[in-house]
């Protein structure tokens, strides 16, 4: 099974909703396995669909049919969570020229998550970002890191293919308190 994997600014009509339903196949379980929400509203959904600042790279099968997509904010200021600030001192140089990109997410279809379809994006991003010599950053829900070990098998990976340094530059945790 091919993947055809392409770079777009922006979505809309059909092909915006290809992806929501995508999007919803995907992430529908993270809905109770983080504290964080990781599943958007339909709106911000569609903003950010909209949003050139968030480049969408996209990933069809042989039919077309959509099978994964990647979001990359190209400008930190279109991430509500992320502090440009904190970026900007820890990177200066790359945030002086730009070059500060954050990845919102990283979806297959879930009967693609066992076929290259994934390995397919994750190269095409990589080689997007090698390019254009930025620094990437993303978060991990734990559920994903400690049962799926993605940050780890992602550094090696990226250790493997290109000259990186991967590093962990903050950490959130969520605490609940019961009483009794």
């Amino acid at each position: 099974m091919a993947t055809d994997v392409t770079f777009e600014p922006t979505l809309g009509g059909d092909v915006a909703e290809s992806f929501w339903q995508l999007y919803l196949d995907a992430f529908e379980p993270l809905r109770t396995r983080a504290a964080a929400r990781h599943v958007l509203h339909r709106e911000e959904f569609d903003e950010e669909m909209a949003d050139p600042r968030v480049l969408k790279l996209l990933a069809h099968d042989d039919a077309g049919e959509p099978v994964g997509m990647t979001t990359l904010a190209t400008d930190l200021a279109a991430v509500p969570w992320v502090s440009p600030e904190f970026f900007a001192a820890r990177y200066p140089e790359h945030a002086a020229r730009g070059a500060v990109w954050y990845i919102g997410y990283t979806l297959a279809h879930p009967g693609r998550r066992a076929t290259r379809t994934f390995m397919d994006m994750i190269d095409a991003l990589v080689a997007h970002l090698a390019e254009h010599r930025v620094v990437c950053a993303y978060d991990v829900s734990r559920f994903n890191d400690d049962g799926l070990r993605f940050a780890d098998n992602l550094r090696r990976h990226l250790e493997r293919t290109r000259d990186v340094t991967v590093e962990e530059v903050d950490r959130q945790t969520y605490y609940a308190t019961t009483f009794h």
